[in-house]
């Protein structure tokens, strides 16, 4: 399950525990699947990945959303 990644490039906190996680590896970008960092907790043993790619690009196509074609 995706969490959201902060702003501030940190590992995500555990979703059951709520204690910081480690990164464990990095899934490359292959074709069409993008680029994935995966999590892990050592308290609980729980795994997480995060996609930062589908985060920026929703951030960049907001303001081009708005824009309207020329006459």
């Amino acid at each position: 399950m995706p969490v959201p990644h902060p702003e501030t490039g940190l590992p995500p906190r555990c979703e059951i525990c709520g204690i910081g996680t480690v990164r464990i590896g990095k899934l490359p970008r292959i074709g069409l699947r993008p680029l994935v960092y995966v999590y892990k907790c050592d308290a609980c043993n729980q795994i997480t990945s995060v996609e930062p790619e589908r985060q920026e690009e929703a951030i960049r196509r907001r303001p081009g959303a708005a824009r309207r074609p020329r006459r």
